[in-house]
This record gives C-alpha cells, sequence and structure tokens, in this order.
C-alpha cells in the first residue's frame, strides 16, 4: 500500500509542514508550492489547487501540477492536507464518490466526509487527478491542535488501525452566498429555512431552505457565507 501526503498546495496552510514532520520514513509527502510557502501566500499566479493536471510550460502552479501529477501517478492514496479561515473540524473531501474512496475515509477514521458534486467541484483539484484521493480540512489556520489532530487521523491508515467512528456523509448542494457581515451559523450546523444565518445593520439575511453549514465564513471565498450539504443516509443510494 503506497500512501502519499500532500501538504501546502496553498502556501499560507503551513500546519501540514510540521504534520510531515512527524511521518515515519516509509511514508512518501510532498510539499506542494514551496514558492508560495516562502511568501506567506495562498498561491503565486492562480490557485494550485484549481489548475490540475496542469502545464509543462504554464505558469507557476501550472507547472507545479503538472510535476506533482507525475510523481503520484503510481501512489494507491493521496492524502492532501488543507486548514481554513474559520473554527472548523476536521472533515475529509472527495470528489466522484466510489466505494474506495469512502473505505479510505473509513480507514483513516473520519468522522465527517464532504462530496463535491460536479456542479460545485472544478474537475481541477488534485484529488480529481489520482487514483484514490481525499483533502483533508481543519481550522483555523494557526490552531496548534491541528498538527495532532491530523496526525493521528493519518496513522489509523499508515499503520492499519481498526477504527470504530461512525462516519457520517454530505454531499453540497448548493453556494450560499453571503450579503451580510454578521455570520450567525457554525460549521456542520444545521440550518433550518427562514433561519437568520447572517445580519448588518441594514437587516437580515435568512435561509432559503434546509441546509448543513459547511466552509462558513471561509476568507479564501469572500462573497460566500458558506456551503449548502445534505446528509446523505444510504452509502448504497449514493453509489447507485
Amino acid at each position: 500500500m503506497k500512501i502519499a501526503v500532500i501538504s501546502c498546495l496553498h502556501g499560507n496552510e503551513k500546519y501540514g509542514l510540521e504534520v510531515i514532520n512527524k511521518l515515519p520514513s516509509h511514508i512518501s509527502s510532498f510539499i506542494g508550492n514551496k514558492k508560495a510557502v516562502k511568501e506567506n501566500k495562498r498561491f503565486i499566479d492562480v490557485d494550485l489547487n484549481r489548475c490540475f493536471p496542469g502545464k509543462d510550460n504554464g505558469n507557476n502552479e501550472e507547472k507545479i501540477a503538472n510535476e506533482l501529477l507525475k510523481k503520484l501517478r503510481d501512489f494507491d492514496y493521496v492524502i492532501d492536507l488543507h486548514s481554513t479561515s474559520n473554527n472548523c473540524p476536521l472533515f475529509g473531501i472527495i470528489t466522484k464518490p466510489n466505494k474506495p474512496k469512502i473505505e479510505f475515509a473509513e480507514k483513516l477514521g473520519l468522522k465527517k466526509l464532504v462530496i463535491m458534486s460536479p456542479r460545485y467541484a472544478s474537475g481541477k483539484s488534485l484529488i480529481d487527478h489520482v487514483k484514490c484521493g481525499i483533502s483533508l480540512e481543519i481550522g483555523p489556520h494557526e490552531q496548534k491542535e491541528n498538527v495532532n489532530d491530523t496526525y493521528n487521523i493519518l496513522k489509523n491508515l499508515i499503520y492499519q488501525r481498526k477504527t470504530h467512528t461512525k462516519l457520517e456523509i454530505f454531499e453540497v448542494f448548493s453556494v450560499i452566498k453571503k450579503n451580510k457581515q454578521d455570520i450567525l451559523i457554525n460549521n456542520f450546523e444545521n440550518i433550518r429555512k427562514g433561519q437568520i444565518i447572517a445580519k448588518d445593520n441594514l437587516g437580515n439575511q435568512k435561509a432559503d431552505f434546509n441546509f448543513t453549514a459547511i466552509l462558513v465564513g471561509e476568507k479564501s471565498y469572500s462573497d460566500v457565507l458558506c456551503l449548502a450539504c445534505r446528509k446523505i443516509s444510504s452509502i448504497q443510494t449514493l453509489l447507485s
């Protein structure tokens, strides 16, 4: 079983550097955007996690994407580490769901897994272009607990430890645009239609439908309040 762990596809998400430093020597790791890390920027030219498979003669990030995929083509599992600007519990993201990816999340012992449906996935992220990939999200960026929380999840896979955590699966079905500045909801909160989700001195923003919120107030998406998810009750239904 060949495992690769990727950190810093976004140069300002540096906790992953500490995670890969804790990995045993037989686990391969890669630093995504070294130039962006050095400059403490999310990216130099374009978002690296939105330009796969890249180009061999492209800009900074397109070249990185092209070279990174060459290095990852023989790995069975690819884990892509990210952090968020908001207070976010550790969860996984996958695209193009299938049984191996669900089993991958279960082997990691994740509590929550989010599926980016084709309508909202760019098709140009790293995990779209590897055999079996998952992105791990945790926040906020500078929270010290991120390192140990993430490494403990990775150890479940690395050492093939049995996990007994029940996996909750959610699917993104809409994007909630932000039109008020004071956000009143939290990640993985179940929101009811009509609930006030944000406000300012001119009034309230209310939910138009029921949903579960993720990536609430993420600064990387300035006009987005959150992503709206629905809980998947049956894995069999999801994969049918």
